[in-house]
């Protein structure tokens, strides 16, 4: 049915961007804010730290086509350490 390569390729990629879009619909991986911060841990609630991106962190901001703003962060309390994302800054009009 689906011998034509590049069909094959265009089909991966629709899919792959869907999934991408139901995970930022979905908002895995973003940001939990809580009322003490605006960036907490996911496993302890506890602020967490911005530390340096790694070269497969740049790799990734490209291969999701840059809908997702990734960023490291990690905790001082329990260790964690992993990707976040948040929605990108727009300016309210006035």
């Amino acid at each position: 049915m689906f011998n034509d390569p590049f069909i094959k390729i265009f089909i991966l990629l629709v899919i792959y961007s869907l999934i991408l879009i139901i995970i930022k619909f979905l908002n895995i991986g973003r940001k939990k804010t809580f009322k003490n911060c605006t960036n907490a841990c996911p496993d302890c609630s506890n602020a967490l730290n911005r530390t340096k991106r790694k070269q497969i962190d740049k790799i990734l901001f490209h291969i999701s086509f840059r809908i997702f703003d990734l960023k490291r962060y990690s905790c001082n309390e329990c260790g964690w350490e992993g990707l976040r994302w948040e929605d990108r800054y727009r300016p309210q009009g006035n």
